[in-house]
């Protein structure tokens, strides 16, 4: 299991990078495939303004060429990190679809690659 963390524009105490490790490890054990999550966490407008610019994007990659990118942006980035993973898991809950498929999830996209 390969899970890695990335933080840009944020103090690392506003994530807790503990509670992202057990999502992932979660994902990695239920679903064979994945081999490794990289997990995102940024401010897109920097740490001194607001709105909704929170963002974490989860890159997931494992056998037989799996790729899926999960985006999800937000006011609060614990929402986002909670957000990003469940249309993950949901996601991986279904049929895998054919070949680079562009899935709508509540109006956000979600790029699936899956090649044979």
């Amino acid at each position: 299991m390969n899970v890695q963390i990335s933080i840009r524009h944020m103090q690392a105490s506003q994530v807790s990078k503990q509670t992202i490790r057990k999502l992932c490890g979660e994902i990695i054990n239920k679903y064979e495939p994945i081999k490794n999550i990289d997990v995102k966490i940024e401010d897109i407008n920097g740490p001194h303004k607001a709105g909704i610019d929170k963002r974490c994007h989860l890159k997931v990659r494992g056998k037989n060429h799996l790729a899926i990118d999960v985006d999800d942006i937000n006011s609060d980035i614990n929402y986002a990190i909670d957000n990003a993973f469940r249309r993950l898991k949901k996601f991986l809950k279904r049929k895998p679809p054919q070949s680079n498929d562009l899935i709508e999830h509540h109006g956000l996209p979600a790029i699936v690659n899956f090649e044979a």
